[in-house]
Protein backbone atom coordinates (compact mmCIF):
# COMPACT_ATOMS: atom_id res chain seq x y z
CA UNK A 1 0.00 0.00 0.00
CA UNK A 2 1.19 3.42 -1.12
CA UNK A 3 1.97 6.02 1.75
CA UNK A 4 -0.48 9.16 1.73
CA UNK A 5 2.35 11.24 3.16
CA UNK A 6 6.35 9.90 2.38
CA UNK A 7 9.84 11.68 3.11
CA UNK A 8 13.25 10.73 2.40
CA UNK A 9 16.12 12.28 3.80
CA UNK A 10 14.30 15.87 4.12
CA UNK A 11 16.08 18.49 5.27
CA UNK A 12 15.44 22.51 5.41
CA UNK A 13 18.30 24.30 6.41
CA UNK A 14 18.06 28.45 6.64
CA UNK A 15 20.38 30.57 5.83
CA UNK A 16 22.24 32.41 8.70
CA UNK A 17 24.65 35.57 8.71
CA UNK A 18 26.65 34.27 11.43
CA UNK A 19 26.49 30.49 10.62
CA UNK A 20 28.25 29.14 7.05
CA UNK A 21 26.54 26.41 6.90
CA UNK A 22 23.23 27.79 7.69
CA UNK A 23 20.93 26.54 10.59
CA UNK A 24 19.14 22.92 10.17
CA UNK A 25 15.95 22.92 11.41
CA UNK A 26 15.03 19.48 9.63
CA UNK A 27 17.87 16.82 9.33
CA UNK A 28 17.34 13.68 7.65
CA UNK A 29 13.85 13.42 8.32
CA UNK A 30 12.63 10.14 6.92
CA UNK A 31 8.90 9.36 7.19
CA UNK A 32 6.18 6.81 6.25
CA UNK A 33 2.28 7.95 7.12
CA UNK A 34 0.01 4.72 5.78
CA UNK A 35 -3.96 5.97 5.34
CA UNK A 36 -5.69 5.88 8.22
CA UNK A 37 -3.09 6.58 10.46
CA UNK A 38 -3.08 9.45 13.13
CA UNK A 39 0.30 10.79 13.49
CA UNK A 40 1.51 13.30 16.72
CA UNK A 41 4.28 15.73 15.75
CA UNK A 42 5.63 15.86 19.46
CA UNK A 43 8.80 18.29 20.68
CA UNK A 44 10.12 21.19 21.82
CA UNK A 45 9.77 24.81 20.70
CA UNK A 46 12.30 25.18 18.02
CA UNK A 47 12.44 21.42 17.09
CA UNK A 48 11.37 21.59 13.28
CA UNK A 49 7.70 20.86 14.07
CA UNK A 50 6.07 23.91 12.13
CA UNK A 51 8.77 23.48 9.25
CA UNK A 52 8.08 19.75 8.72
CA UNK A 53 4.23 20.62 8.36
CA UNK A 54 5.28 23.49 6.11
CA UNK A 55 7.57 21.41 3.98
CA UNK A 56 4.46 18.77 3.60
CA UNK A 57 2.01 21.64 2.92
CA UNK A 58 4.16 22.94 0.43
CA UNK A 59 4.40 26.48 1.60
CA UNK A 60 8.24 25.75 2.47
CA UNK A 61 11.00 24.52 -0.10
CA UNK A 62 12.78 21.35 1.65
CA UNK A 63 16.76 22.00 1.19
CA UNK A 64 17.09 18.40 0.05
CA UNK A 65 15.34 15.29 -0.11
CA UNK A 66 11.91 14.49 -1.09
CA UNK A 67 8.47 14.69 -0.15
CA UNK A 68 5.68 13.01 -1.52
CA UNK A 69 2.18 13.75 -0.07
CA UNK A 70 -1.25 11.99 -1.77
CA UNK A 71 1.09 10.96 -4.67
CA UNK A 72 2.27 14.27 -5.34
CA UNK A 73 6.12 14.90 -5.03
CA UNK A 74 6.05 18.36 -3.57
CA UNK A 75 9.84 19.31 -5.04
CA UNK A 76 9.19 19.16 -8.48
CA UNK A 77 5.76 21.37 -8.28
CA UNK A 78 6.16 24.84 -9.22
CA UNK A 79 4.23 27.42 -7.10
CA UNK A 80 1.41 27.77 -8.94
CA UNK A 81 1.00 23.96 -8.86
CA UNK A 82 1.29 24.01 -5.23
CA UNK A 83 -1.22 26.68 -4.62
CA UNK A 84 -3.93 24.40 -6.86
CA UNK A 85 -2.77 21.68 -5.11
CA UNK A 86 -3.37 23.08 -1.57
CA UNK A 87 -6.69 24.15 -2.64
CA UNK A 88 -8.09 21.17 -3.92
CA UNK A 89 -6.66 18.49 -2.59
CA UNK A 90 -5.49 19.58 1.17
CA UNK A 91 -6.60 21.51 4.04
CA UNK A 92 -5.02 23.32 6.40
CA UNK A 93 -6.16 25.03 9.74
CA UNK A 94 -3.28 27.82 10.93
CA UNK A 95 -2.57 27.22 14.64
CA UNK A 96 -3.30 30.77 15.54
CA UNK A 97 -3.90 33.04 13.05
CA UNK A 98 -5.69 32.94 9.43
CA UNK A 99 -9.19 32.91 11.11
CA UNK A 100 -12.27 35.59 11.98
CA UNK A 101 -13.01 35.68 15.59
CA UNK A 102 -16.27 36.92 15.11
CA UNK A 103 -17.50 33.21 12.81
CA UNK A 104 -17.50 29.71 14.19
CA UNK A 105 -15.00 26.64 12.64
CA UNK A 106 -17.83 25.91 10.15
CA UNK A 107 -18.40 29.18 8.59
CA UNK A 108 -14.52 30.23 8.99
CA UNK A 109 -14.26 26.81 6.91
CA UNK A 110 -17.32 28.07 4.33
CA UNK A 111 -16.25 31.62 3.56
CA UNK A 112 -12.69 29.51 2.63
CA UNK A 113 -14.82 27.79 0.12
CA UNK A 114 -16.41 30.89 -1.54
CA UNK A 115 -13.34 32.62 -1.83
CA UNK A 116 -11.25 29.99 -3.26
CA UNK A 117 -13.95 28.82 -5.57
Amino acid sequence: MNPVIETRDLWRVYPSKTHTEGIPALRGINLNVQAGSFVTLKGRSGSGKTTLLNCLAGLDKPTSGSAFVLGHDLMKMSDEELTVWRREQIGLVFQSFGLLPTLSAYENRSLAKVICG
